[in-house]
């Protein structure tokens, strides 16, 4: 697997509490562009330098969010549902830069969904926010399982927010987000169970992984996804002309948590996570976890 990088830069991983959070993050400043009725440049200003990083150019309605400013909206909705930051785990991935961030925080116990597989899945809150217009301020609620790192951000029920950049921002809206998710959980519980109790059988798993996965996610994924479903191990697939299901998997690696063979909805839907989480660029591991809940509708209905 490559190392974790965003539209080019190298991202860098922290692991620590949501209270510790701003001592990590680096602060930026707008500044005018001379005969430049248009743009600014965001800048981050660096100790010991006399000159500031250039770090993007925006236009003048552009609405400079801090990472910090973000961090501590989602801060205060914990604190107004009685829960203090610093019982809150969090990851967060920084671009090289500092211009982007990726944050996912882990709910309290309380929270959580107690699978009948064992594996113990947590409700997360996750958000994005840049500097340099390259990323929209995103806030969701999902899930986590820990016993394979990946993560499942479900579907049509989970609460998330996509705000641009612009005057119409309202941050309010961005944390008001994980109150409406939390909300939400209960049902999201309830369509784990139902995928729990869906059978698929080996000709459905092939139809969707040659259908509508590789269609999605393209040959190779599928493949991956395949191999996984049918031998719990994953892969590099062969680049060859044949069905994604037929292609053999080298350098295979036993994905920790996998029943296979996979032989209901709930067990596939951890496969797609896995393979999500496993893209490189963060932006790509984002958008395929938010299209999971679309692939498990093809499957089950």
């Amino acid at each position: 697997m490559r190392l974790p990088h965003w539209f080019g830069e190298t991202v860098h991983t922290y692991d620590t509490t949501l209270d510790r959070l701003p001592l990590l993050l680096p602060t930026f400043e707008r500044r005018s562009l001379p005969r430049n009725c248009f743009s600014d440049v965001i800048v981050r200003p660096t100790a010991g330098c006399a000159e500031p990083l250039t770090v993007g150019m925006v236009s003048k309605s552009y609405v400079l969010v801090q990472h910090e400013e973000a961090i501590r909206a989602v801060s205060e909705e914990l604190k107004r549902a009685n829960i203090e930051p610093a019982r809150i785990p969090v990851r967060m991935e920084l671009s090289e830069y500092g211009t982007r961030m990726a944050l996912r925080a882990v709910l309290p116990d309380a929270f959580a969904f107690n699978a009948d597989d064992g594996h113990r899945m947590a409700l997360t809150f996750e958000c994005l926010n840049s500097v340099d217009r390259t990323v929209p301020l995103f806030a969701a609620v999902g899930w986590f399982r820990f016993i394979c790192s990946n993560g499942l951000v479900v579907g049509t029920t989970c609460a998330k927010v996509r705000q641009r950049h612009t005057p119409s921002l309202r941050i309010d809206e961005f944390s008001s987000v994980l109150a409406t998710g939390v909300k939400s959980a209960v049902q999201d519980r309830d369509r784990f169970q139902r995928w729990r109790s869906k059978r698929i059988t080996r000709e459905r798993l092939v139809a969707w992984v040659d259908g509508p996965i590789a269609k999605a996610w393209g040959p190779m994924a599928a493949a991956r996804i395949y191999g996984i479903a049918a031998s719990g191990y994953d892969g590099t697939p062969a680049r060859t002309r044949v069905a994604p299901h037929a292609r053999k998997l080298t350098d295979r690696l036993r994905v920790p948590g996998t029943a296979a063979p996979c032989e209901d909805a709930y067990e596939l839907a951890q496969v797609l996570a896995w393979v999500a989480a496993r893209r490189s660029d963060v932006t790509e591991r984002l958008q395929w976890r938010s299209e999971i809940q679309g692939l498990m509708d093809e499957l089950t209905c």
